[in-house]
């Protein structure tokens, strides 16, 4: 057997033993009763609307992008924080480290448990919306083009990790909404007051801060450095142990620098 062999091997043998975890933490956070007050909400709003020209492809269309990426995110960091922290709270934990799957196995399987429905989900919303483009016309200040579309898997994705990075770094009663005020209310306080501030945040860039001219930019690079900033949130919630500090840095550290270039070059 050389050496290629006995990697390929262990690789596919990982993947057998992660398969399972993460169908497991699939099934746990689709079945969470909290993300299930998603639809509720976008339906409340919706009714609430008054909708002038009527509830016309442009009306979903924007119903949809709002679901997505605004009620959506807000809504999953928390049932996501809730399922990372499921064992934590259940004081399951010594259970767990007597179990042949460590504990950076799990929390892998936690994270692709969550941000990959949610994921699907935000592809699902981007083809919808690009169908309803197709087959109508859609007014083009409404209008989302193909890079601003594909920020939205990873808005979705990014909130979901963002709430298992905070079960892991915050393990404490009210982390989770900690995490949101700083990364709501503290970013959009801090980014607005830059003029490519918007580029910089975690949400798509046909969001703006009001009363701030929209700068510029492009939109694929803003999607590419979502999928960055998605990696990172990941990385520091796998390797948040003490003993995986070193592991955290040799690559969160490169992770981070690419995100950080890809943030730069989208700018204008």
């Amino acid at each position: 057997m050389t050496t290629v062999d006995a990697v390929t091997g262990r690789r596919m043998a990982v993947s057998r033993r992660l398969a399972p975890l993460i169908g497991q933490e699939v099934r746990h956070f689709a079945r969470h009763p909290v993300l299930w007050l998603v639809p509720p909400v976008v339906v409340v709003t919706a009714s609430l609307d008054g909708a002038s020209a009527g509830r016309n492809a442009g009306y979903w269309y924007g119903t949809i992008f709002t679901a997505v990426a605004f009620f959506a995110p807000i809504i999953v960091l928390f049932p996501a924080n809730l399922v990372a922290s499921s064992a934590r709270r259940s004081r399951a934990e010594e259970m767990l480290s007597v179990t042949p799957t460590t504990d950076t196995r799990r929390t892998w399987a936690t994270c692709l448990g969550i941000a990959l429905p949610l994921a699907g989900t935000g592809v699902i919303a981007a083809g919808a919306m690009a169908l309803i483009d197709s087959f109508n016309d859609i007014p083009p200040e409404d209008l989302l083009t193909a890079g601003e579309l594909a920020q939205l898997p990873f808005v979705l994705a990014g909130a979901g990790l963002l709430g298992v990075l905070a079960a892991r770094w915050l393990p404490f009663a009210g982390g989770a909404l900690i995490t949101f005020v700083v990364a709501t209310l503290g970013g959009t306080n801090l980014f607005r007051r830059l003029d490519a501030g918007i580029w910089w945040m975690w949400w798509t860039t046909e969001t703006t801060f009001e009363g701030v001219p929209p700068v510029l930019g492009e939109p694929w690079l803003h999607a590419a450095y979502l999928a960055g900033l998605c990696a990172c949130a990941a990385i520091a919630a796998v390797y948040r142990d003490r003993t995986q500090w070193t592991r955290l840095v040799l690559v969160g550290g490169p992770v981070l620098v690419v995100t950080l270039a890809l943030g730069w070059l989208q700018l204008p």
